[in-house]
């Protein structure tokens, strides 16, 4: 009778309890899921660029390179799962599961109750902000397979630990030395982390009387040992890494110095990208994984059912919040991806879209707004209709275009040997990248560079996703010729005849294009022609416009008149005064339409309303109606920050 009113009374407790499991295995399952979403709707291009940005090669001499530095494995195994970012999709799923993986690991490893489950979320929190947090780091990051390295690391870590918790008492100190000698060749700073946390687990343990002192106390005196002198040891084995670093090799410890953050070229930086705070989701998870050790150390037996369900909203609204804070969420800085993607494959309709989601965008936006144009044959009529303006780059180190986008930019207008020269020099310092092989193969090929651009098709034949983009372009290596025939080498060949001399543009790219697009050969093409005239209209350069404008009619010999070029043409002719252009009325007549006419005399009537008012201020009564137009540009998008 005792035993079946026990059994009852138990029945009946746990049912609660049951169910609150349930709905914290929900809450988990739906957070993870939503991750996917937020990487899939609002990150595809930036996955697309991590993977853009990191190479990964099936050969033996990749792995040996890999494998000649502390943590290589751990890089090595980091890149092969950034590949997977170039189906977005599918690199986020991969991503997602690695995140659970860890959760599930923090939870078994910890004996975490189903009940407390949500506390395992919190290092899957700190390890997401890592990555989100980046912005335009990415270009400059060192570390290989950046976004896979804290996850794989500490996936790593958690199996250690695992194992040191299944092992006999008196085996575990023998086990920690094994591991952080065995693994800091492999993993670098995480097993030493796994050590420390071996040790945490081991004075734990002592605390609940699960471990003797005597045991506890050696397990942490080998810690301490290990710790110290096991990468003292490699430092004499490897002739890769400094003194300075022999303790964070596999940690992007030397990225975020202070003689990276320079604000040469903004006035303002964001602040939730200032330089500490690059850290804190790393420091998040140290305590995270702290702060499980001692719950668990300290914990009562049972938890109830409030507890659990107060617990289980504390860990998700302070996710949400760590999250929305470290996530970079700047709107230029993802339209810049989404065209970088869009370019590469030759989708230009998808620039152009992409530039009129900025407000005020960089000056990358409307570069390669520009190119689309020229592309697609609407600069005259639409170049001027999108958002225009230099907004500042939120990053706490100075940007530049060479980094960002600017390969791309010269390889379009034909400047191959500077699109090359980037990558080499780009290379140098952060490494060979798909992004870099893709530009040098084709500016080598199109510069007559055979030899070369064999040698740069043939490393990305080596990889997984690339290797047919280098078989197609191969073909063009067999047969010079098709080259002609592809839409793609167009405009590149189109602005070749541009003398592609290797000057000085000190990371500058806009200034030195700019200047270079309106001091055309002899024999132009149409194409360049207009490149040079949209360039003279962007500079403002009255005299340059109407030497270059003279070409265009004589050469291109348009039948209309594109409609900001008809903009231009009244108001250079309207501030010039008739002092140094004369043109005949014949020429207003038919080139000039009535529509760009009332439109010109309507925006001069209301500027003469507007009198002695600043431009800043004169500005919002003309966007309206005038936004679209050369006019607006003229007089209104002033202050423009090239870089």
């Amino acid at each position: 009778m005792k035993n079946n009113v026990g059994v009852g009374a138990e029945n009946t407790v746990s049912l609660p309890g049951k169910k609150t499991s349930f709905a914290v295995k929900l809450t988990i399952a739906l957070s993870f899921v939503m991750l996917w979403l937020l990487l899939v709707v609002f990150e595809q291009a930036l996955l697309f660029r991590v993977n853009e940005l990191d190479l990964f090669l099936f050969n033996k001499v990749y792995f040996n390179e890999m494998m000649a530095v502390p943590a290589g494995f751990l890089s090595y195994i980091a890149s092969f799962m950034v590949q997977f970012f170039y189906y977005p999709v599918l690199g986020a799923a991969l991503y997602v599961l690695c995140l659970f993986l860890v959760y599930w690991l923090t939870k078994k490893v910890f004996d975490i109750p189903d009940k407390l489950s949500a506390v395992a979320m919190l290092p899957v929190v700190a390890l997401l902000a890592t990555n989100t947090e980046l912005g335009y780091w990415i270009f400059y990051l060192k570390l290989s397979g950046y976004w896979y390295v804290a996850v794989i690391g500490v996936i790593a870590v958690l199996l250690a630990t695992w194992l040191f918790k299944k092992l006999n008492g008196k085996i575990r100190p023998l086990w920690i030395a094994i591991w952080v000698f065995a693994a800091y060749p492999l993993f670098g700073f995480y097993a030493l982390a796994g050590g420390v946390l071996m040790g945490l687990l081991a004075l734990s343990q002592y605390i609940c009387n699960r471990n003797s002192l005597s045991m506890t106390m050696l397990s942490l005196a080998v810690v301490a040992l290990s710790v110290y002198f096991v990468p003292q040891y490699y430092y004499g084995c490897y002739a890769t890494v400094a003194t300075e670093y022999i303790y964070t090799v596999g940690i992007p410890a030397y990225q975020w110095v202070p003689e990276y953050i320079k604000n040469a070229q903004h006035e303002e930086s964001s602040y939730w990208h200032s330089i500490y705070l690059y850290w804190i989701p790393y420091v998040v998870l140290l305590l995270s994984y702290v702060g499980i050790i001692i719950m668990q150390a300290f914990r009562k037996k049972a938890c109830s059912a409030a507890c659990s369900v107060m617990t289980t909203i504390a860990v998700v609204l302070c996710s949400f919040v760590f999250m929305w804070v470290f996530w970079y969420s700047d709107n230029n800085f993802r339209i810049e991806n989404k065209q970088n993607r869009a370019m590469w494959e030759e989708d230009w309709e998808a620039v152009a879209d992409y530039a009129m989601d900025a407000d005020v965008p960089t000056r990358q936006i409307v570069l390669n707004k520009n190119i689309a144009m020229l592309k697609l044959g609407r600069s005259g009529n639409e170049a001027f209709t999108y958002p225009d303006g230099s907004s500042e780059i939120l990053a706490p180190m100075g940007v530049h275009l060479t980094q960002t986008g600017g390969k791309m930019v010269y390889y379009q207008y034909g400047k191959f040997n500077f699109c090359y020269r980037w990558c080499v020099e780009d290379a140098v310092e952060y490494g060979w990248c798909p992004e870099y092989l893709k530009h040098a193969a084709r500016s080598m090929l199109l510069s007559g560079e055979y030899r070369l651009a064999e040698r740069y098709i043939n490393i990305l034949k080596s990889s997984l996703f690339y290797a047919s983009w280098a078989t197609d372009l191969e073909e063009c290596l067999k047969n010079p010729e098709l080259m002609e025939k592809k839409n793609e080498f167009f405009m590149p060949l189109q602005m070749k005849s541009y003398p592609d001399e290797l000057a000085v543009d000190e990371s500058f790219v806009e200034v030195y294009l700019s200047k270079n697009l309106m001091n055309l050969p002899e024999a132009p093409t149409p194409m360049q022609i207009e490149a040079a005239l949209l360039t003279c209209m962007i500079r403002k350069d009255t005299k340059a416009f109407w030497y270059i404008f003279e070409m265009y009619m004589n050469v291109c010999k348009p039948k209309v008149l594109s409609k900001h070029y008809q903009e231009a043409f009244l108001l250079f002719l309207n501030l010039d005064k008739g002092q140094t252009v004369k043109v005949g009325a014949g020429f207003v007549d038919k080139y000039i339409s009535m529509t760009t006419r009332h439109r010109f005399d309507a925006f001069i009537k209301r500027t003469t309303a507007h009198t002695g008012k600043k431009e800043d201020e004169m500005a919002p009564f003309f966007k309206d109606d005038f936004g679209d137009t050369y006019l607006y540009f003229y007089f209104f998008v002033r202050k423009i920050k090239t870089n």
